[in-house]
């Protein structure tokens, strides 16, 4: 499997801090520039294919979390 850089960065943010929320903007500052410009949904399309991404290795990964309205987070 291989990761995106962006991907990675995600993955990154939310692995440091297991059961931590991440909020979208917490994750778009993790993993662009800030002198780059992202829709907070951009951030969701990233997990989607992190999560596909993983199930191909494994069919049950389900360690990243969506919590509605608020954010991410890796489980504990």
């Amino acid at each position: 499997m291989t990761l995106t850089v962006t991907e990675f960065l995600i993955l990154h943010a939310l692995a440091q801090r297991p059961g931590f929320v991440k909020s979208r903007d917490n994750l778009m500052d993790a993993a662009y520039d800030d002198q780059v410009y992202v829709d907070d949904r951009t951030i969701d399309s990233h997990i989607k294919r992190l999560r596909k991404k993983f199930k191909q290795v494994d069919d049950n990964f389900d360690a990243i979390e969506t919590l509605y309205g608020v954010g991410y987070r890796y489980k504990e």
